[in-house]
């Protein structure tokens, strides 16, 4: 449905794409990152449902409580989940990172107000590595790909990316038949 590690995707285009730029890789985190983010909501949901049971078996006696602000708590408590939910899935949705047949883009999506956009060209690639570290990174193959750049311009970073090693490898591959290498 939205997959993570797109080759060759089918309409889609970013800000500032040249007519004659193609994209040849699209990335976001791996899904298994909103995991964080899930539980913290399937939690929120089903609190009004614990909590009051929770209190009883602690001989604590919610009738005092008018119906009206457990009413507004509720509301309160399901908005919260809805803006968790909103936020959580858009900021992974659209952090993404591209890689074309002319440039690396980097799309930090802040904010419905803010992104920010690297852009380095390919030919400035000097040096791509990539990391996996930790038990949820190796069961389910994702990582941190870096990607050193020549000149005044910044390393490109792609954050728990799947399979990070063969983006890697891809990326220096389009770097060196930009370069005009083998």
């Amino acid at each position: 449905m939205f997959p993570a590690y797109i080759e060759n995707p089918q309409n889609c285009s970013f800000a500032g794409q040249d007519r004659d730029e193609k994209i040849l890789l699209l990335l976001r985190a791996h899904p298994i990152t909103n995991l964080s983010w899930i539980i913290l909501a399937i939690f929120l949901f089903f609190l009004p449902f614990l909590l009051p049971r929770i209190l009883t078996l602690v001989n604590f006696d919610l009738s005092f409580i008018p119906a009206s602000f457990r009413l507004v708590f509720l509301l309160i408590n399901y908005l919260l989940v809805l803006i968790i939910v909103f936020e959580g899935f858009l900021f992974w949705y659209f952090n993404v990172y591209i890689v074309t047949n002319k440039n690396i883009v980097d799309i930090d999506f802040h904010s419905l107000l803010f992104r920010n956009i690297d852009v380095a060209p390919l030919r400035n690639v000097e040096d791509v590595s990539s990391s996996m570290g930790g038990i949820l990174q190796a069961l389910f193959h994702y990582g941190d790909v870096f990607v050193q750049t020549a000149g005044a311009s910044k390393s490109v970073d792609f954050h728990k990316v799947p399979r990070p090693h063969q983006v890697a490898d891809f990326i220096l591959d389009q770097a060196q038949k930009k370069s005009g290498g083998n």
